[in-house]
């Protein structure tokens, strides 16, 4: 015999709302109307935006650089710049006057995406990859930012599920209008993300796009500050983490691992012991500060060493015929300008230019 149950529907928030509250603390939680009510309530921290560098604080490549066509790194970290014609675009650090009050949490810095619009076909954007498609999916994110344009024009801030090389096809989450002006606002968009079921997922450069991009004539920058990425419906407050931990983060994707005079964080200058295994082979490797995201490439700019050892200098050198590297380690196997003594230890300075480890999205 088939039994039926039936049950009564009722509002689980009206239930617990007419529970008698233990104390006003109580009170204000169950009747808080919002994330940020609920945050301010709690002082909730932990670790709650996926945007890395948001805060501006961190340019290893440079504290402005600029990209003619095509996607590129080039002076914040984990900020990517893309224009798709021979247009110079500039992205750069720009200083917050202490005290002021447009942008909240008493930032330092900002980022300036400027561009100079002189074509009708023009596409240009800044953007960051997010590793991992799956956040928020079948749920919502809540993306929260300050921006102003140098004219007052809208941009289009967009969403996108990128699945990688060998995944399924990119999904968009939406293009949502921003519409800016010449002064600080602060922008909260709330983004319902579709489900990743039965996508194919290359885990090795699958992401979360965040991107925002212009099209047209106009001649004109966008400022953004404070830009936060947060799993759920609603925005709390930007979450600060510290200089040092920021640079970790960072350095998962991009590290100046060679330069000269301590201008770069963790980079290695002087001291590093290499030894001679034939004549014209001086080899040796460099610890990286952190586990990158995938083995990185190196970039060589412009890169001389010196190479000392019993009998003097047989650098400067910038000869690299071989490089090795894995996700903690990068080796270098570099030619001296002299016969090198097979089996010394030679210790290596920079004597110019930088070597550059990099595994971006």
């Amino acid at each position: 015999m088939a039994v039926k149950f039936t049950k009564p529907e009722f509002d689980i928030r009206e239930q617990i709302r007419s529970i008698p509250p233990v104390g006003e603390a109580s009170a204000s939680l169950i009747q808080a109307e919002t994330r940020r009510d609920q945050h301010d309530l709690l002082g909730i921290s932990g670790r709650r935006n996926l945007i890395i560098n948001g805060s501006f604080e961190i340019w290893q490549r440079g504290i402005t650089g600029s990209v003619v066509a095509g996607p590129d790194y080039i002076s914040a970290d984990r900020w990517k710049i893309y224009v798709n014609s021979s247009t110079t675009m500039t992205l750069s650090r720009q200083d917050f006057s202490p005290g002021q009050i447009e942008v909240e949490g008493n930032p330092r810095y900002f980022g300036r995406f400027d561009w100079l619009g002189t074509g009708s076909t023009q596409f240009f954007s800044i953007e960051q990859l997010i590793e991992g498609c799956h956040w928020g999916a079948g749920e919502y994110i809540t993306v929260s930012f300050y921006a102003r344009t140098q004219t007052g024009e809208s941009v289009t801030l967009g969403v996108n599920q990128k699945f990688g090389t060998s995944g399924s096809s990119d999904q968009a989450c939406g293009n949502f209008d921003i519409k800016t002006t010449e002064r600080w606002q602060k922008f909260e968009v709330q983004i319902p993300m579709p489900s990743i079921k039965g996508k194919a997922v290359d885990e090795r450069n699958d992401s979360l796009a965040i991107t925002w991009f212009r099209s047209g004539r106009t001649d004109s920058y966008l400022d953004l500050a404070q830009v936060q990425v947060e799993v759920g419906k609603g925005a709390t407050p930007f979450n600060h983490r510290s200089y040092a931990e920021e640079m970790d983060l960072c350095c998962r994707y991009f590290h100046v691992l060679l330069g000269q005079n301590n201008t770069h964080p963790y980079h290695h200058w002087q001291g590093q012991v290499f030894s001679a295994y034939i004549a014209t082979r001086v080899i040796g490797t460099y610890r990286l500060p952190t586990v990158m995201r995938a083995v990185p490439t190196g970039i060589n700019k412009s890169l001389s060493m010196n190479l000392y050892s019993a009998g003097g200098n047989y650098g400067p050198t910038s000869s690299i015929p071989y490089t090795y590297a894995s996700r903690t380690n990068f080796g270098f196997d570099f030619t001296p300008s002299s016969s090198a003594p097979v089996g010394n230890a030679f210790h290596l300075d920079v004597a110019s230019g930088q070597y550059w480890v990099q595994a971006e999205l």
